[in-house]
């Protein structure tokens, strides 16, 4: 079966659990698409953007990281220098990065979920580093812990503590696939990472493109109501020279943050060694 046949298969199984709703009754649905559409995603005929096969699964009532899996088999994204890799990084080539950060109790306190839909570069690829850092100038001053945990289709494996300075610490953490991955597959994974920070607030959060390089990525922070913001501006970049210095006024960096107190940054396109993040100051 071919990865667009997976992929229609998956989403005929979809309609037939939802009672079998018609092309047209399912276009209608998603809306800004006809129906003709729709009946040719589920022969298999088309494959049409991610936007519209998630919408089409949602309303379907889909696991969207499983068909976001299928979809990315049928795309088959070359990495950006050709297909060549790169031994200085991780051999994986991370098709979707979205990073989410729920910070409370003023900044003293963050949990990060970290979701990864990745394409393997190398055969027998069965792990990947997680690299998680308190440290001194980034997230806190003082004594600070940071923990690693498994939280969709993987599991921790070896986990090297690093002493960055008297100040802060790091953790070099294995994260074991649930099966290994040949060069072209593709795989999801999702790590959650707990940060205490006693001493001082927390002024950004950040991840790093320690992989091939990225095509999308998604940096979103949820504050609590008792840590609100009085700024907030995002950052894209390899250079890590006044990255999380606050931009003048009116500079397009700065960012919104919603009624609801949240507030995110995308990119597309990144190359190894870049870094999405968002930085605050209370």
């Amino acid at each position: 079966m071919t990865p667009e046949e997976s992929l229609a298969a998956a989403l005929r199984k979809l309609q037939l659990r939802a009672g079998k709703p018609s092309s047209r009754k399912i276009a209608g649905a998603v809306g800004g698409v006809s129906h003709t559409t729709v009946n040719e995603m589920l022969r298999g005929s088309r494959v049409p953007a991610w936007e519209l096969v998630a919408k089409v699964g949602g309303f379907l009532e889909g696991d969207e990281a499983e068909l976001r899996t299928l979809w990315m088999a049928t795309q088959k994204t070359p990495l950006p220098r050709g297909e060549t890799h790169n031994d200085l990084w991780d051999p994986i080539y991370l098709d979707r990065l979205v990073v989410t950060s729920f910070v409370s109790g003023r900044g003293t306190r963050e949990t990060r979920t970290t979701e990864r839909w990745i394409r393997a570069t190398r055969d027998g690829v069965d792990r990947f580093v997680v690299r998680a850092a308190a440290q001194p100038g980034i997230s806190h001053s003082g004594s600070g812990r940071v923990t690693v945990e498994p939280y969709l289709n993987c599991t921790i494996g070896k986990v090297k503590p690093v002493r960055i300075s008297e100040e802060g610490d790091a953790q070099l953490v294995d994260v074991l696939l649930a099966a290994p991955l040949d060069e072209g597959e593709y795989g999801f994974f999702a790590t959650r990472t707990r940060y205490e920070h006693p001493a001082r607030f927390t002024s950004y959060t950040e991840i790093a493109i320690t992989g091939q390089g990225a095509r999308e990525v998604l940096v979103r922070v949820q504050f609590s109501s008792d840590s609100v913001p009085r700024k907030c501006w995002g950052h894209v970049g390899v250079s890590d020279i006044d990255m999380q210095n606050e931009p003048p006024p009116g500079s397009r960096r700065i960012l919104t943050v919603s009624s609801s107190k949240y507030v995110e940054r995308n990119a597309r396109g990144l190359p190894p060694g870049a870094r999405v993040g968002i930085a605050w100051t209370w």
